[in-house]
C-alpha cells in the first residue's frame, strides 16, 4: 500500500513560495519513519524553475554550521537519508514555471541579502531567475550556464539560445507574455512565465535538470504541470516562431487544406494571417468555449499543441529512467500531475509507474469520483493530493481548533473506494490564504501503522457485478467541444439535500451537462449514494476493453459513449449476445442501438433499477455513509464512511446502527475502526449484518 506524503513542508502562516521548496531536517526524516509513509510527492529538488545553477546549489550547497546544529541537510542528503528507510523520494519537475525573482544585492553583487521577501537591505536592487542564471550575471554568487550545458543550448532553428527566459516563454497572438499567475503570492516582486512545451530547446532543459535530479539522489520523479499546453491555449497563446514553424509542419502531415484567402502552405505564417483577419487574443480565450472553433484552422492549431502533452511526459520519463539506469544502475519510477483524471492525459499513462494528480473541488463526499479513479487507475497504483479548496481551508480551520474529524475522512475516504490521497505534510493553500496544510501529526503517527495492520482488508478486488464504462474518445472529445456550461455541478448540489431530493433530481433531468462528461459522472455519483456496488472500467486506445475485463459482471452501463470504435463496441456485442446486459444511457455507438436504452430525462428510472437489483450487499438508504466491497483471503471486507457530519460541534456523529442484507456466504463478523471505537459492535447473523456505532471509517471482516 502506497502512503504518500505531499510534502511540501511550507511554513505555517506564510505565503507558498513555488518553486524552491524550504530546507529539509532530521526532524522531518523522523516525521515520515513515524508516519510509515513511503513515498514523498511535489517534496524537492524543483529550483530548476528558477534556473540550474540555482537548483545545483539546492542539492549540493554545504550547509552553514548553524543550521547544522538543527538537522539541516541540502536535498541530496534528504533524499540519501530516506533512501536508507526505503521512503522514496520524488523530485519535482514544475513544468510551467518560469521564475523571476526581485533581489537586494551588496554592491559588488558578491553577497545576495534578500530575495523574494525583500526588505530594504541594499539600494542595488535586481532580480535572480531563468534570465539572469542563463546569461551568467552574477558569477561571484552562481555557477555559469556552461557548466550545465558545455556546448550550449541549441533551438529548433540550430540557433544557439542567449537568454533562457525569452527563448521559452509563451507568448500570445498579440505578442503578450503568459503568466502562470496562480503559483504566485499577492504583492510581492515576483514573476512566473509560462513556458512553451512545444519547445525542442525548453525540452532539452528538462532533460538536463533531470539530469541533476538523478545524480542527486532523487528516488523518483514527480513531472508537475503536464497539461501545460492547456493552460496556454486557454490564455491565447502560444504563438511563439517554433509554434508558428512547428504548425505549419502539422498542416502538411495531416494534409490539412489552407483557407482559400491564405498564402501557399511553404510560407504559410497563422500568427500573420489571424492577426490580418483581425483576431486577437480576446477572441482566443477559453471562455469564448466553442466559437474558438469557428476560427480558420484553430481546432488544428489546438489539436497540435494538446499533441505536445504526450510527446514532452514521453520524451521526459524515457530519459530519466535511461540516464539513472546508466548513472546508478538502477531503475527509476515517473509519475505526473494528471491532475482531475481529465482525458487529456490518458494517452500519458503507459510512461508513467505510479499516477499522480489532484482532487479538485473537495468537499464532505467524494466516493463516486473515486469509484470512477479507481477505474481509471485500471490496476496502477496512485498518489494523488488535494486541489485547495474552502473545504481544505476549514479542515485546516478545524486543525488548529484540536478537531480533526473531517481530517481523518478526507484522508481515509480515497481508502474505502481503492484510491489513495497523500497525506499532506505543509501542502499547498495555493495562496489563497496565507498559511499552509498541516496536519495534526499525532493523528498520522497513528493512522499510517494502521493501514499497515490493516493493509489486507485493502485489496485490489472490489466485488460488483455492474460495471460502468467510462470511455476516455468520447470523454475528450467532450471536454473539447462541448464546454461545460452554468454553475455548480449536480454532485456538489446533493450534497446538501436530502435522498428523496437526490431521486426526484433524476426525475427532473438532472443528468444533462455539457463537458464534464456529466452524464457519466452524475450517474455513478446517483449509484453510490443509493449504495450500489459497481466498478467503473476505463477504456482507450492504450487500455482497451476486453471479454476477459468483463468477466464476472452481469451488467454493463454505457453511458454518453458516442465515439467509442468498432472493436468496443463489438466487445459488448458480445458480451449480450451470451446473456449479459447492456444498457446505453444518451449518445451511444450504432452496435448499440438495440440495447436498454436510456436518456437523460430518464436516467432516474435507470438509477432505480440498478438500485432495485443491489446484489452482494442490501444496504439501508441513506446519504449519510457510502460502502465499499473487497475480497479478502477468508471472505471480504465491507468499507463503511460515515458522512454524519455535525455542523454545531464539526464533528462525525457515529451512525447508531446499520441492518445490511449480505448475499455471500458469512458467518463471522469482525469489526475495526480508525480512530479507534470501543463502542463499535458488528454482528452477522442468517443473512443479515448489524453494525452499531459506527464511526468515522469501519472495516467489517466477513469470514
Amino acid at each position: 500500500m502506497h502512503k504518500g506524503i505531499y510534502f511540501m513542508g511550507w511554513y505555517r502562516d506564510m505565503w507558498n513560495y513555488h518553486p524552491s521548496l524550504p530546507m529539509k531536517n532530521m526532524q522531518m526524516v523522523e516525521d515520515i519513519t513515524d508516519i510509515h509513509g513511503n513515498m514523498l510527492i511535489w517534496s524537492c529538488l524543483g529550483s530548476g524553475a528558477i534556473g540550474l545553477p540555482y537548483l545545483d546549489k539546492e542539492a549540493n550547497d554545504d550547509i552553514p554550521p548553524r543550521l547544522r546544529l538543527y538537522g539541516f541537510m541540502n536535498d541530496k542528503e534528504f533524499c540519501t537519508e530516506l533512501k536508507k528507510r526505503g521512503v522514496k523520494v520524488f523530485a519535482v519537475l514544475w513544468k510551467a514555471q518560469l521564475w523571476e525573482f526581485g533581489a537586494e544585492f551588496s554592491e559588488d553583487e558578491s553577497k545576495l541579502l534578500s530575495l523574494n521577501l525583500l526588505r530594504g537591505a541594499s539600494e542595488n536592487h535586481k532580480y535572480v531567475g531563468m534570465s539572469e542564471l542563463s546569461t551568467n550575471q552574477y558569477p561571484k554568487l552562481f555557477d555559469p550556464i556552461e557548466k550545465y550545458f558545455p556546448d550550449g543550448l541549441v533551438n529548433y532553428f540550430g540557433e544557439k539560445v542567449g537568454d533562457f527566459l525569452e527563448e521559452f516563454k509563451s507568448v500570445s497572438l498579440e505578442g503578450r507574455s503568459i503568466l502562470s499567475n496562480w503559483l504566485m503570492a499577492p504583492d510581492h516582486d515576483h514573476k512566473c512565465y509560462s513556458p512553451c512545451c512545444n519547445k525542442d530547446s525548453f525540452l532539452a532543459y528538462m532533460k538536463r535538470n533531470v539530469e541533476m535530479m538523478i545524480d542527486a539522489n532523487a528516488g523518483g520523479l514527480h513531472i508537475d504541470e503536464y497539461d501545460t499546453p492547456k493552460h496556454v491555449t486557454s490564455n491565447a497563446g502560444c504563438f511563439c516562431r517554433e509554434c508558428v514553424a512547428k504548425f505549419r509542419t502539422y498542416l502538411k502531415d495531416h494534409n490539412v487544406a489552407l483557407p482559400e484567402d491564405a498564402r501557399d502552405i511553404e510560407s504559410f505564417d497563422y500568427r500573420e494571417y489571424l492577426l490580418s483577419k483581425g483576431y486577437t487574443d480576446e477572441n482566443l480565450l477559453a471562455f469564448n468555449a466553442n466559437d474558438r472553433w469557428k476560427i480558420p484552422l484553430y481546432r488544428h492549431f489546438f489539436d497540435m499543441q494538446m499533441a505536445s502533452v504526450e510527446w514532452v511526459v514521453r520524451e521526459v520519463s524515457q530519459h530519466a529512467k535511461a540516464y539513472c539506469k546508466k548513472t546508478r544502475g538502477e531503475d527509476f519510477p515517473v509519475t505526473a500531475n494528471l491532475f482531475q483524471c481529465f482525458p487529456l492525459g490518458d494517452s500519458c499513462k503507459k510512461y508513467l509507474d505510479i499516477l499522480a494528480g489532484e482532487k479538485t473541488e473537495l468537499t464532505l463526499r467524494q466516493d463516486g469520483w473515486y469509484r470512477f479513479a479507481h477505474g481509471w487507475l485500471n490496476g496502477k497504483d496512485c498518489c494523488f493530493v488535494e486541489d485547495p479548496n474552502q473545504y481544505i481551508r476549514d479542515i485546516n480551520v478545524d486543525i488548529k481548533n484540536g478537531i480533526n474529524d473531517r481530517f481523518i475522512l478526507f484522508a481515509l475516504e480515497p481508502f474505502a473506494h481503492g484510491f489513495h490521497v497523500a497525506f499532506p505534510y505543509g501542502s499547498w493553500l495555493q495562496n489563497q490564504v496565507k498559511d499552509a496544510f498541516w496536519p495534526d501529526l499525532r493523528v498520522l503517527r497513528k493512522m499510517g501503522p494502521w493501514l499497515d495492520e490493516m493493509g489486507y482488508l485493502f485489496g485490489k478486488e472490489h466485488i460488483a457485478d455492474i460495471g460502468i464504462v467510462y470511455d476516455s474518445a468520447s470523454a475528450y472529445e467532450n471536454s473539447v467541444s462541448e464546454p461545460a456550461v452554468g454553475g455548480g455541478s449536480t454532485y456538489n448540489r446533493i450534497q446538501k439535500i436530502s435522498l428523496q431530493g437526490v431521486k426526484e433530481l433524476g426525475k427532473q433531468g438532472a443528468f444533462s451537462s455539457q463537458g464534464d462528461f456529466g452524464h457519466f459522472f452524475k450517474l455513478v455519483q446517483a449509484l453510490s449514494n443509493r449504495h450500489v456496488l459497481y466498478n467503473v472500467l476505463f477504456e482507450s486506445k492504450d487500455e482497451p476493453l476486453t471479454k476477459e475485463r468483463l468477466r464476472g459482471y452481469k451488467t454493463i452501463v454505457v453511458p454518453d459513449a458516442f465515439l467509442m470504435d468498432d472493436a468496443t463496441a463489438g466487445v459488448l456485442t458480445a458480451f449480450a449476445k451470451e446473456g449479459g446486459r447492456v444498457i446505453t444511457l444518451e449518445r451511444c455507438h450504432e452496435a448499440l442501438k438495440e440495447c436498454e436504452a436510456y436518456t437523460a430525462k430518464t436516467a432516474g428510472a435507470l438509477v432505480e433499477k440498478l438500485s432495485g437489483q443491489k446484489g452482494f450487499i442490501d444496504a439501508p438508504e441513506s446519504l449519510s455513509y457510502s460502502i465499499d466491497l473487497r475480497k479478502t483471503e477468508k471472505g471480504c471486507a465491507l468499507h463503511i464512511v460515515n458522512y454524519n457530519y455535525n455542523e454545531e460541534t464539526h464533528r462525525i456523529d457515529p451512525l447508531e446502527e446499520l441492518s445490511f442484507g449480505v448475499k455471500l456466504p458469512a458467518s463471522k463478523a469482525t469489526a475495526h475502526s480508525f480512530p479507534e471505537n470501543p463502542a463499535l459492535c458488528a454482528s452477522v447473523e442468517n443473512g443479515v449484518l448489524t453494525v452499531k456505532n459506527a464511526g468515522i471509517y469501519t472495516v467489517i471482516e466477513m469470514e
